[in-house]
């Protein structure tokens, strides 16, 4: 009998700086069955890229219906295009068993959570203090001394709204945020939410008598 466990949805949220990305990257790396979803966009496909491995190309009329459809459940823009998170890309990963994570806006994370309250959980990234966030955004030598300013002040907001999440994970030393993200997931895959079925999976159930 197969042992396979429904999938978790993992999203990541934090301000610019914290090391989300990074310890994201880390979390992939380290465990196969975590993985990535596939997002829809509306930005050409360019050379070496794949429809459904890089992206889900679509034209603006077809991005907007999947959003009016609720098909993509979170969007946003970036340099002129549209990049969303798409319920059957979703769906169809979760219900092999693979955990996705994902790295969203804190309105990105309200809208997965209110997709699947069941499957996802939600972790907020922090830093250890202002003072090193803004050192971090200033070595990545980007920022104008005027946009340094914003990004520290939406931090600051951003900050604020960590209550919201199932989790919050302070990101001081790379690798300690690595095992704390990482003892997250592991420990959400042992819920008996994600593990009621159990005794029919494993064909435990009336072994007792």
């Amino acid at each position: 009998m197969s042992t396979v466990r429904r999938g978790l949805i993992a999203v990541i949220s934090g301000p610019s700086g914290s090391g989300k990305g990074t310890l994201i990257n880390r979390i992939v790396k380290q465990d196969a069955n975590v993985c990535y979803a596939v997002s829809a966009t509306t930005r050409e496909m360019r050379y070496g890229e794949a429809e459904g491995v890089t992206y889900y190309y679509k034209s603006d009329a077809e991005f907007d219906q999947l959003v009016a459809t609720g098909e993509i459940l979170e969007w946003d823009s970036f340099c002129g295009y549209k990049y969303g998170t798409l319920r059957s890309e979703l769906e169809s990963k979760i219900s092999k068993g693979q955990d996705v994570i994902l790295d969203l806006t804190v309105p990105g994370a309200r809208a997965i959570k209110k997709a699947f309250p069941e499957d996802c959980i939600t972790a907020f990234i922090l830093p250890p203090s202002i003072e090193e966030l803004e050192k971090r955004i200033r070595g990545r030598q980007r920022e104008t001394e005027e946009q340094l300013k914003l990004r520290v002040h939406e931090a600051q907001r951003e900050i604020e709204l960590y209550r919201e999440f199932d989790y919050s994970v302070i990101n001081d030393d790379l690798d300690t945020g690595v095992d704390h993200l990482w003892a997250i997931i592991k420990a959400e895959r042992l819920t008996y939410k994600r593990n009621s079925d159990v005794l029919n999976r494993l064909n435990l159930k009336g072994a007792i008598v």
